[in-house]
């Protein structure tokens, strides 16, 4: 029944079967021309079969299968140790390293002071501005208080019959009568 049936035409169908649902494996065997159980039993032998296709490539297999050692050689000393410490040779310059790190952190802390300094700075300017503010305004009031006062007509003491007149009229009556 298969025997008629290319081995890679097998395993396109196959492949197609497995990555798709049930009920799509009746399409394929349409599509193909072929019956549902052959698409099966080809999708199953694939299921079988398919742990074998990368067996050769495989260096590590977790189901206590062998392992294969590979044998590197080369003539670039320096990546032969870095192949077998599992890391290359960093040729850091411990000098240049922590003179950087130390500058660097040593402008971020003046930074940060000064950023400390600027803000009291301007926080100190802005009561200042405010206190002096609130104080000419009180003055402001109190001098249009008392301008008020000069220039109005009141009643200082009833009983004793002591009255307020603008400041111009007084003057000018202390004038007429001299």
């Amino acid at each position: 029944m298969s025997e008629k049936y290319s081995s890679e035409f097998k395993a396109k169908v196959a492949l197609e079967a497995v990555s798709q649902s049930r009920s799509v494996i009746q399409k394929i065997a349409e599509k193909h021309d072929i019956s549902e159980e052959e698409v099966i039993s080809w999708a199953a032998q694939l299921n079988e079969d398919a742990a074998s296709l990368f067996g050769a490539e495989t260096t590590h297999v977790d189901d206590g299968g062998e392992v294969e050692d590979v044998d590197i050689t080369t003539n670039d000393e320096e990546f032969a140790a870095a192949v077998s410490h599992g890391v290359m040779s960093d040729n850091l310059n411990y000098g240049k390293l922590i003179f950087w790190s130390t500058l660097g952190a040593s402008l971020v802390i003046i930074f940060v002071i000064g950023l400390v300094y600027f803000s009291q700075y301007s926080l100190f300017e802005a009561q200042k501005e405010a206190s002096s503010r609130v104080t000419y305004s009180d003055f402001s009031a109190l001098v249009a208080e008392q301008k008020q006062e000069l220039n109005s007509f009141g009643v200082v003491d009833l009983e004793e019959g002591i009255y307020r007149i603008p400041i111009d009229s007084a003057i000018n009556r202390i004038a007429i009568e001299d």
